[in-house]
């Protein structure tokens, strides 16, 4: 399943399952943890396996209780989860060969002894685990700098937002999802899931500064970026569909924030 036809869900996913990494400052090979980070089990096996995209029937990642399970994945959405960066711009140096054609299966297994360690790890410590992959298999070094870069804040639009108050009874039946290409549904989910939605929509990061605090039910259709030259429905862009639909808007400004740098990283070896 290509990239651009599984980013959100699969995006969601990460969030979900492996999600961002606070704050790093040094350079990395595996990263370089705090002193006071936990110790991590080491991979006992990794497996890795380049894919053509056009033979996939899945595309995903999963942790399972002994590790991690990548199907049919790009190389830059390994690392974007690994370092808890999700927003393509925010990931400077990267080959073609990664942002074009590095789709793999990768299975990656803790030991049996240390099974139980490893299910007791904060989502944290997993991406750091993936980190520590990355850098054995692909020989990746990168490292996080802050510099000042475009983004997109979501604030209220005039006249104030469109936004439908979740109930109580919700709450267990809370996702935020996408429903095929170019529409969205919500319900009882705080504002702050959207921008991991928007980001790779935009193609800028996008930050939350609505202000608001509740979670809310709506749905959002537009017509995606890549498909706008070729639609002829006549159906908004995410911009205008934010503005009509949710009363909200994507303003554009410079921000700092950090990125991470790639210093060099290899095609793996077979296995």
């Amino acid at each position: 399943m290509p990239r651009l036809q599984s980013i959100a869900t699969t995006a969601l996913l990460a969030a979900a399952m492996l999600q961002p990494v606070a704050s790093l400052s040094q350079s990395t090979g595996a990263s370089q943890p705090a002193q006071t980070a936990a110790k991590l089990p080491d991979w006992d096996v990794i497996s890795v396996k380049p894919v053509q995209v056009q033979n996939c029937t899945d595309s995903g990642m999963r942790t399972v209780t002994d590790g991690v399970n990548i199907v049919c994945t790009m190389t830059l959405f390994v690392i974007e989860t690994a370092y808890g960066i999700m927003e393509p711009s925010r990931i400077l140096g990267v080959p073609d060969w990664v942002k074009n054609s590095g789709f793999y299966d990768i299975d990656a297994k803790v030991a049996g002894e240390d099974v139980a360690a490893y299910g007791k790890l904060a989502p944290k410590d997993k991406n750091r685990m993936l980190q520590s992959l990355l850098a054995e298999r692909f020989h990746l070094k990168a490292h996080i700098e802050q510099r000042e870069i475009p983004i997109y804040q979501l604030v209220l639009a005039k006249g104030g937002p469109k936004l439908k108050e979740a109930t109580a009874d919700e709450a267990e039946k809370a996702h935020i999802m996408p429903r095929g290409r170019g529409k969205l549904e919500c319900i009882s989910e705080p504002l702050t899931s959207l921008p991991w939605i928007l980001s790779p929509e935009v193609g800028r990061p996008v930050v939350d500064k609505t202000g608001l605090t509740g979670k809310y039910d709506f749905t959002l259709d537009y017509v995606p970026a890549a498909k706008a030259a070729t639609d002829d429905s006549g159906g908004p862009s995410i911009f205008t569909a934010l503005q009509e639909q949710l009363g909200l808007k994507l303003e554009p400004v410079k921000a700092p924030m950090d990125v991470l740098v790639i210093d060099s990283v290899e095609r793996p070896a077979a296995n």
